[in-house]
């Protein structure tokens, strides 16, 4: 009876220690998205403005809309996202914001974790414009997710996509046959993705 009962003390702090650890690494990884989410979609917005760019936003509106819609594309959980944006100034290059994203904890409570950037573009640069890439992922004949990137930069890898009844493989370059792995793959040209499944 004894020893039953151990096991049974034994088999509940196991299940405590399993859900706090689960609960503080799935707020890591929310945090460690709506960071990189935010700096991207600040970074991006900024480097469209000025006089450079003829296609980027022409008032604090645009600005605005254009890093809602940058920042949106980046962030991959189905969790809610507020946005705040602090202050805007599309021609001194001036964009700031506030983020919190809200999910489910384990338990069922919700969390929220959030982040405040702030980006500036340089006055006085040298080097040619950045130029961007676009990527999509396309599942079973639809856009899944795209993303307009510098080109240079690594490339954003989405979620496993879901078809029903079918087990997600890899990505294939769209004039591609085989399942590519795309970890760490530098974006140098406009790329289309196609989901495999089996």
């Amino acid at each position: 009876m004894k020893n039953i009962i151990i096991g049974i003390c034994a088999c509940v702090l196991t299940g405590i220690l399993l859900l706090t650890v689960y609960t503080l690494h799935g707020r890591q990884i929310r945090k460690t998205e709506l960071n990189q989410a935010l700096d991207a979609g600040l970074k991006q917005t900024v480097d469209q403005t000025g006089t450079r760019h003829t296609d980027g936003p022409k008032s604090n509106e645009e600005m605005i809309a254009l890093f809602l819609e940058k920042f949106m594309m980046q962030i991959e959980s189905d969790s809610r996202v507020e946005v705040e944006v602090l202050d805007a100034d599309y021609e001194k290059g001036l964009l700031s914001a506030e983020a919190t994203l809200y999910y489910k904890h384990p338990n069922g409570k919700e969390g929220s974790v959030s982040a405040c950037k702030t980006v500036i573009r340089e006055a006085f640069r040298t080097e040619e414009p950045a130029e961007y890439c676009d990527v999509e992922y396309v599942v079973n004949g639809n856009s899944y997710k795209s993303y307009h990137v510098q080109k240079g930069t690594t490339l954003m890898i989405p979620g496993a996509p879901v078809s029903s009844g079918k087990v997600f493989k890899g990505w294939r370059e769209l004039d591609g046959a085989d399942v590519i792995s795309l970890v760490g793959q530098i974006v140098e040209r406009d790329c289309i993705f196609v989901a495999v499944f089996q």
